[in-house]
This record gives structure tokens, sequence and C-alpha cells, in this order.
């Protein structure tokens, strides 16, 4: 067996993190606790290796240990531990990790990339706090003042920041000022719709999806359909989103203006993007009992109106557009996964 020390051990842990190899860096950090167990940043290693492993408990203990080793230094073990926590100790570890950031940022008074990289990751964090009190802890009595006090120093903070302004939009939605929540939208969409794929000012695939549900909320069908289409180019294989692609079909079939052909041919649409969101769900052991549920009622409420073609007539059907076909190309895939 190779004698491997600590400092010999860190590069290899960070290397398999970088390539994504994720077993192969667990592998290091145990071996690595085993010669040290109390060394901090073997410890916040760990604990990032098995936040995508799965193994959440696991990692709450080794950010918690890494914090009680290094209380003082280091921000990420803070915004990791507050992402694992919930209520008011989630908060205590972002808003600690908020007085370490700021205090780095002094260090770095000259260096205004290294600022503007602490200032989004700030954002970020004041944002993760609003969530909180509109959600977990929303009957404290001052969550609505901390929403609004934390969104206005996110958005000082990180002017540019889409996350920002869609987490306002949650906000208005939640005190039904449904305007400005569109407002607030429609800005955060035009800071990186247009933007090239792989701009790092793009909000990640979670984050859009939560702004699809949003825009659906809101009725900005056009604008769902758009980031859709963006997130399909990344990942066609996602159970959410062919579920939110479905959905925004039925909303759009839903409005009372639209004549009765066309209402059926979105809830045909819709059917199309359920089903696959359902064979998908299977095939990849998705866990969101409530999401598949859901998306076999509106299947049925669909059948229920539009009744589905028999096999045999699907195969000698015409193709209306673009879209099913891309659609009919998509289920393929998904059953040859």
């Amino acid at each position: 067996m190779v004698n491997y020390t600590v400092a010999d051990l860190l590069p290899k842990i960070q290397a398999n993190i970088d390539s994504l190899e994720y077993d192969t860096a667990y592998a290091f950090c145990k071996r690595a606790l085993e010669i040290d167990n109390g060394h901090a940043e073997i410890l916040e290693l760990t604990g990032q290796v098995e936040v995508e492993l799965g193994d959440l408990y696991s990692a709450r203990e080794h950010f918690a240990k890494a914090i009680e080793i290094q209380p003082d230094t280091g921000h990420e073990k803070y915004m990791c531990l507050g992402q694992l926590s919930g209520e008011l100790e989630a908060i205590q570890c972002f808003q600690k990790g908020i007085d370490l950031m700021e205090k780095e940022k002094k260090q770095h008074d000259s260096n205004q990339e290294d600022i503007a990289i602490l200032d989004h990751k700030i954002a970020a964090a004041y944002c993760s706090m609003t969530e909180i009190y509109l959600t977990d802890c929303c009957f404290e009595p001052d969550a609505e003042q901390k929403c609004e006090q934390y969104l206005q120093i996110a958005q000082s903070a990180d002017p540019s920041n889409p996350e920002v302004y869609q987490m306002l939009a949650s906000v208005r939605l939640s005190q039904v000022r449904n305007d400005e929540a569109r407002e607030a939208l429609q800005h955060s969409l035009q800071l990186w719709i247009n933007k090239d794929p792989g701009d790092p000012s793009i909000p990640i695939y979670d984050t859009r999806l939560a702004l699809v549900k949003l825009l659906l909320e809101l009725q900005l069908y056009a604008e769902a359909f758009s980031v859709l289409e963006r997130l399909q180019q990344e990942n066609d294989q996602s159970v959410d989103l062919w579920y939110l692609w479905g959905w925004s079909y039925y909303c759009l079939g839903e409005e009372e203006q639209l004549p009765e052909e066309e209402r059926k041919q979105q809830w045909e649409d819709a059917r199309d993007c359920l089903e696959t969101s359902v064979k998908l769900y299977d095939i990849t052991g998705a866990d969101d009992e409530a999401m598949l549920q859901h998306a076999k009622e509106l299947i049925q409420s669909i059948n229920a109106v539009v009744p589905p073609s028999a096999p045999e007539d699907e195969a000698d059907q015409d193709d209306d557009g673009d879209h099913d076909l891309e659609i009919d190309s998509d289920q393929d895939d998904a059953m040859e996964m």
C-alpha cells in the first residue's frame, strides 16, 4: 500500500472532483481521514463529495466538524451546511458565510474580479435566505420584512444576477402583486436568455426549471416555451423538463379564447410531452411522486376530451409539424436508453 500523506491526497481528491469521478474522490477522502480525521479541508471536501453521492446525513456531519475546527475561515462550508439545513439554523449558516465573504472582499480590494465572484455568492446566499423566509419560516412575524431586506441587499450586491429578480418575482407572487412579479421575471430573463450556451451568467438547470413554473403561474407562456427549448438543448432526458412542457401546453389549451381545434392540438402536444415524462420517470427511477401523479391526472383529463389515436392509425398519420417530429424522436430516444 502506498504511504500517502494528506498533502499527497488533496490534489488527487480535487482532480477527481473536477472530473466528476466522485467514487474515486470519495475513496481518497476516506484514506485522508484515516490519516487525519481533524483536517478541516479534507472534511469539507468529503462533505462536498458526499453531497454528490447523495449521502446528505454524512455530508452534514463533515461540514459541521470542519466548521467546529475552523469556524472563522472559509465561507464555502457554511454555504454548503446552509443548503443542508432548515429554518433558522440555515439562516445562521448563510449569515456566517456572508460575514466571512465580506471580510474576504476587504482582502481583495484591488482585485475586481475576485470581488465580483464574492458579490455573486453573497447575492445567492441572500436569495437562499429569502426563500427560507418565504417557505419554512413564513410564519415568523418578521418574515415579509426579512424577504424585502435580503432581496434589497442581494440586488445591491449583484444587480445583474437573474436569480435575484426570479426570487423577487416569487416574493411578489406570494404578496399577490402579480404585475410586479411579471416585471421582475421579464427583467430576469433579459439578463441571460440571449446569451450563448455555457455562459456563466446563465442560471443552473434546476433554477430555470423553477423559473418555468413561475412563468406558467403568471401565464407568460411564450417565455416559458423559450426557456424550455433551451433546457431541452442541454438535457432532453429530464423528467421535469417534459412534465413542465406538457403542463405548459395544457395550460395554453385552457385559455378561454382559444378555438376548439387549436385547443385540441395544444392538449395533444401536452399528452405527448406528459407521456414522455412518465416513461422517463420509470426509466430513470425519479422519486417525485406528486409530479408523476399530476402528469397522469393531466393525461386522463386530456384523454377524456381528445381520445388517443389507435396505434395502427398513428403510423399512417402525416406529421403535423416540426415540434411533433421532435417530440416523437425524443420519446424514441428515451425508450432506447
